[in-house]
C-alpha cells in the first residue's frame, strides 16, 4: 500500500507531486540542452551551415533583366477636407475703418477682376479734401514767405546803403584842424563816423539773420507741403481701392462670424476677411506620412490619390504644405506622422460624388523613370565605394560595376552597367551563406534562473515557488 501522501486521496497531493516531478524532468532536459549547446556550439553551427547551404550542383537564382517603367513612391493615408478656397481681405487702410455700401450676393460665380464689394467713399473724400486744402494753404504760405523775404531784403539793403552813405560822408568831411574847428565839433564828427560804421555792421548782420530765418521757414513749409502731398496720394489710393475685386475665378461664399453674415452698413477694418472664393475645380485633402518616410518629400511634388469610396479611380495633385513637426495620431503610440495638405487638381465631374471626410490612400511620387532596369537589393554588392552585380556567362558568373539610382525597401534602379535579357544573380554567388546560432552560454547565465522559476510555478524575478506538499 502506498503512503497517504502518494496515494490518490481526496486532497490532491498525488497530483501535485506528479506536476512537481514533471517540472523537474523538463528543467533537467532544458539544462542538458543548454550544456550541449555551450560545449558543441561551433560544431553545431558548422553542421547547420552545411545543412542550409546549397550543394555545389544547386543553381544560383538568377533574374533576366528588362527595362521597365518605375517610380519611387512614399505611401500615405488621409481624408478629403473640402474645396480649395481663397480668402479675399478688405483693403488695408492707414486710418479708420470702412463702411460696406454694397455686397455681391453669396453664391455668385465671378471671374478675376469682378467687383465683390464697394465701400462708402464719404470719409475718404473728406480726408482728400482736407489734405488738398492743406496743400493749397501751404503753397500760399510759401509764396507769402518768399514775397516777405524779398521785401525785407530790399528794405535792409536800403538801410545798408544809407548807413554806407552816412559813413562815407562822415569820413569825408570829418573836421580835424583844431585851429578852425572846436574840439567838440571834432569829437562829434568822430562819434558820427563810428555810429555810421556800427550801423553798417548791424544792418549787414540783420540781413544775414533774416535770410537764415526765411530759409528755415521755407523748409518747414516745404515739409508740410510734402506731408500734404503724401496724404493726398494715400487718400486717392484709398478712393481707388474702395472697390474689392476678385483675385481669381470662383464661387462667392460669405465668411460668417458668430453665426452672422456680412451686411451692408457694417464697419470693417483693413485686412478683415468677409468672403472667400471657392475654386470648384480643386479639392483639398489631408494626408499623414510616417516620420521614417518623410525625408525626401518636398512641396509641389506630384501625388496620386485613390478614394476608398470610388474604387478604380485615380486623382492627381500636388503637395501644398508639409508640417514642420511629426506628431503621434494616437495616445502613447510610438508612430509619428507628418501632416501634409494636398491640392487635387483633376476631380472634375467626380466632385459631386466626393464629400469631406472620405478616406483615401495617396502615393507621393519622388522619382519616375520611363524605362530603366530594376533589380532586387540582394542582387547588388557594395564594396570599396562601388556597386557590383554578378552576370551569368554559361556556368560562371562575372562581376561587373553598375551605376544605381533611387530605390525603395526591396528594389533598386540600375542606370548603367546592364543590358536587356542579361541574367543577374540574385545573390553573391561567391559568398557562402552561414547560419549563426545564439550564444547558449550567455542565455544560460542570464535566463536560467527565470526559466527555473517559470517551471517551478513562480513569476520571473519573483519570490514564488511551490508551497505546501509537506
Amino acid at each position: 500500500m502506498l503512503p497517504k501522501n502518494l496515494s490518490g486521496n481526496g486532497n490532491g497531493k498525488g497530483n501535485k507531486l506528479s506536476v512537481w516531478i514533471s517540472r523537474i524532468l523538463l528543467l533537467l532536459l532544458i539544462g542538458g540542452a543548454v550544456v550541449v549547446g555551450v560545449a558543441y556550439r561551433d560544431q553545431v553551427a558548422e553542421a547547420a551551415t552545411r545543412l542550409f547551404a546549397p550543394a555545389d550542383e544547386d543553381p544560383i537564382p538568377v533574374l533576366a533583366v528588362k527595362k521597365t517603367p518605375f517610380q519611387l513612391e512614399v505611401p500615405s493615408f488621409g481624408e478629403i477636407t473640402g474645396l480649395e478656397s481663397t480668402a479675399v481681405p478688405t483693403p488695408s487702410l492707414r486710418w479708420g475703418s470702412l463702411k460696406v455700401a454694397w455686397l455681391i450676393p453669396e453664391g455668385t460665380m465671378v471671374d478675376a477682376g469682378d467687383v465683390l464689394a464697394r465701400y462708402d467713399p464719404t470719409e475718404a473724400r473728406l480726408n482728400l479734401e482736407r489734405q488738398q486744402n492743406t496743400l493749397q494753404s501751404t503753397d500760399t504760405n510759401i509764396d507769402l514767405q518768399r514775397n516777405n523775404q524779398t521785401t525785407n531784403e530790399k528794405l535792409l539793403d536800403i538801410d545798408r546803403k544809407d548807413a554806407q552813405a552816412e559813413f562815407d560822408y562822415a569820413t569825408t568831411v570829418m573836421p580835424q584842424d583844431e585851429d578852425i574847428f572846436s574840439k567838440w565839433e571834432i569829437i562829434e564828427a568822430q562819434i558820427n563816423a563810428n555810429l555810421a560804421k556800427e550801423k553798417m555792421g548791424f544792418v549787414g548782420e540783420k540781413l544775414k539773420v533774416s535770410k537764415k530765418s526765411a530759409k528755415a521757414d521755407l523748409q518747414i513749409l516745404s515739409i508740410d507741403k510734402n506731408r500734404a502731398q503724401t496724404e493726398i496720394g494715400i487718400a486717392q489710393q484709398t478712393l481707388d481701392s474702395l472697390e474689392l475685386k476678385a483675385p481669381k475665378p470662383g464661387l462667392v461664399v460669405y465668411r460668417r462670424e458668430r453665426m452672422r453674415e456680412p451686411q451692408v452698413g457694417d464697419e470693417v477694418m483693413g485686412g478683415q476677411v468677409q468672403m472667400e472664393l471657392v475654386d470648384l475645380s480643386m479639392l483639398e485633402a489631408k494626408i499623414y506620412i510616417l516620420e521614417m518616410d518623410a525625408g525626401q518629400i518636398a512641396k509641389e511634388q506630384p501625388v496620386v490619390v485613390r478614394l476608398d469610396s470610388i474604387p478604380g479611380k485615380e486623382l492627381h495633385g500636388t503637395l501644398k504644405s508639409i508640417a514642420s513637426l511629426a506628431m503621434s495620431r494616437e495616445r502613447n503610440s510610438p508612430l509619428k506622422y507628418f501632416e501634409c495638405e494636398v491640392l487635387i487638381t483633376d476631380a472634375g465631374a467626380d466632385l459631386r460624388r466626393i464629400k469631406p471626410g472620405m478616406a483615401l490612400k495617396a502615393n507621393i511620387i519622388l522619382d519616375k523613370y520611363d524605362s530603366v532596369f530594376v533589380v532586387p537589393n540582394s542582387s547588388l554588392t557594395f564594396k570599396d565605394g562601388k556597386y557590383t552585380a554578378y552576370i551569368q556567362k554559361g556556368k560562371t558568373f562575372t562581376e561587373r560595376e553598375v551605376k544605381v539610382g533611387s530605390g525603395n525597401h526591396g528594389q533598386t534602379v540600375v542606370l548603367d552597367g546592364l543590358q536587356d535579357n542579361e541574367l543577374v544573380a540574385m545573390r553573391n554567388p561567391f559568398e557562402a551563406r552561414k547560419v549563426h546560432l545564439p550564444d547558449f552560454s550567455k542565455a544560460g547565465a542570464e535566463g536560467g534562473r527565470e526559466m527555473r522559476m517559470m517551471i517551478m510555478g513562480g513569476p520571473p524575478g519573483g519570490g514564488g515557488g511551490m508551497r505546501g506538499g509537506h
